[in-house]
């Protein structure tokens, strides 16, 4: 009777690879800390329009850099502490400090950089270099 080898080290190395791969998608696809601001990208030809989720943040409590085709945006989301905040039972909610940092596909002029902040939305109009 002949017995069929499995699990060779060549097998084990492709399996390896592939949750390399995955790992390395889920890690580009969402923040991993929770605090990050989800994004989206939008080429308008002549500009980038970068919108991020910013529920519960300030104009005050955000930074932003542009330099080349990086963009830095980073602030701090307060937890609710109001009078009427009453007692905390859970919260899906995070707060504290969080930073995102995104390459843009190609160079962009910081100087006629515009960004808005609306309904908890961080629009960033990035005209092309």
């Amino acid at each position: 009777m002949e017995l069929d080898r499995f699990g060779t080290a060549g097998d084990l190395q492709e399996l390896l690879s592939i949750r390399d791969r995955i790992d390395d998608l889920a890690a580009r696809r969402l923040p991993a800390d929770g605090l990050a601001a989800r994004a989206e990208l939008r080429d308008h030809g002549d500009a980038f329009r970068l919108t991020l989720e910013v529920p519960g943040v300030t104009q005050e409590d955000l930074e932003i850099a542009v330099q080349g085709q990086e963009v830095v945006i980073a602030g701090h989301r307060e937890p609710d502490v109001g009078e009427d905040a009453g007692e905390l039972v859970f919260s899906e909610r995070p707060h504290g400090p969080f930073q995102r940092a995104l390459t843009l596909p190609e160079p962009v002029d910081p100087e006629h950089a515009t960004a808005r902040l609306a309904a908890g939305l961080l629009i960033l109009h990035l005209p092309k270099a």
